[in-house]
């Protein structure tokens, strides 16, 4: 019985070891091209979360109609087709990007680092400072 504890033990360990030291910031180590994607990835995904907020605090201060005499479709219709149109660039050109390098194994890292670039500067674009009329 206890042989096939340690048998057990021993399985348990050699997976959990593994997985505890992936774990670890990517950001932190980069010593090989997965922990450079996995930064890569996480830094994106840090920014998009940003973007989503930007966004929807932009949606709160955009008139959601337009001022009396003022024909056409109203701003914030304007912008949920602009965000939208805009993350298709976004993601094309971030595609295209890749292309140019898709021989090599930095095609995953200029793709991310892309799409967080990209995203950064609209962060910016959609802060509600830059909606609000005066």
């Amino acid at each position: 019985m206890n042989q096939r504890l340690a048998w057990l033990a021993a399985i348990i360990s050699s997976c959990v070891l593994p997985i505890a030291a992936w774990a670890a910031d990517p950001c932190e180590t980069q010593s090989n091209t997965l922990e450079l994607n996995a930064c890569a990835e996480q830094q994106f995904k840090a920014q998009d979360k940003l973007l989503n907020q930007a966004y929807q605090a932009a949606l709160k201060v955009v008139p959601a109609q337009n001022d009396p005499g003022i024909d056409g479709e109203s701003p914030r219709a304007m912008l949920i087709k602009a965000q939208r149109r805009w993350l298709e660039f976004r993601d094309a050109d971030c595609k295209a990007k890749y292309q140019v390098f898709a021989g090599g194994t930095i095609r995953n890292v200029v793709y991310l680092s892309c799409l967080r670039e990209r995203t950064e500067q609209r962060i910016k674009e959609l802060a509600p400072s830059e909606w609000q009329g005066g």
